[in-house]
């Protein structure tokens, strides 16, 4: 005869619910309205982006401990637009500890053409020369590594970020991806991983110099394409500039391609970066 089984306790309960139920079982003072903006223009190859996201985050664990330091959860909406496509969906985040964020994005992308070679929707072996429209799916994970190590008065800043993105996108079997500057099946896979090693320096208080290096890796799934590019990365930080914005990051990053059909070619992008609170 089987044993009856002890209930669970309340607050093992309470821990093991759905991320979505925290953020409403949550204290009102705990929780926080938050928004992430970020603007970007690449030159070789040629583009421009706008990402929009709006959430809801509450803290989690104990800020006063240094391992809990910024650790959170958040969930919202998210927009990706560029003169050629719209990717809209949702996210999840979750950061447990300081050092490590983990975030899921699912979209629905909108892709057009606007008259210009390679911008838009082209499918491989169609002689369609001002392109066409395309639909469908995006799902997106990735995880981030991140550190700070004291030197003196000045700090060592590490970052890394693993991605895997799922997409399904047309009718053609295959089509050039400007967003990827790389051609792509109807379904495929991309898993990149960009890499930053920083030297941050204070220029005033709330006023901060981050210098350093970057290296930016992506690997399509259909093709077997792996495309590496490497360089300088310079960005300076506005700490809490005004009582909603949180933090104001202008950068700028520059560098050679190493590997990819792009190999030996030079290419620079610059944002911004905005985050309200």
């Amino acid at each position: 005869m089987s044993r009856a089984r002890r209930p669970p306790h309340p607050d093992r309960v309470r821990h093991i619910i759905c991320l979505g139920w925290l953020f409403f079982s949550a204290p009102a003072a705990a929780q926080d309205f938050v928004a992430h903006q970020r603007l970007v223009g690449v030159i070789e190859p040629v583009g421009a982006e706008h990402m929009l996201a709006l959430g809801v985050r509450a803290p989690l664990g104990d800020p006063d401990e240094l391992l809990f330091t910024g650790a959170h959860a958040e969930a919202g909406l998210v927009s990706y637009t560029s003169p050629i496509y719209t990717r809209n969906g949702g996210y999840l985040q979750l950061s447990p500890l300081a050092f490590l964020v983990l975030r899921a994005e699912l979209r629905h992308a909108q892709m057009w053409s606007i008259g210009m070679p390679g911008a838009g929707y082209f499918p491989v072996g169609q002689d369609e020369p001002e392109g066409g429209e395309a639909s469908g799916w995006e799902a997106h994970v990735s995880a981030i590594v991140q550190g700070l190590v004291p030197l003196g008065d000045t700090r060592l800043l590490l970052w890394n970020q693993l991605a895997f993105e799922g997409i399904t996108l047309g009718p053609a079997e295959a089509y050039f991806s400007p967003r990827h500057d790389a051609t792509l099946t109807r379904r495929d896979a991309v898993l990149a991983n960009t890499a930053m090693l920083m030297w941050e320096l204070d220029l005033a208080a709330d006023l901060h110099l981050r210098l350093g290096a970057y290296s930016d890796l992506a690997w399509i799934a259909s093709s077997e394409r792996l495309a590496h590019q490497v360089g300088p990365v310079a960005m300076l930080l506005f700490d809490a500039p005004d009582p909603h914005v949180s933090a104001v990051l202008p950068f700028i990053r520059g560098g050679v391609y190493t590997d990819g059909p792009r190999s030996g070619g030079f290419t620079m992008l610059l944002g911004l970066m905005v985050d309200y609170r």
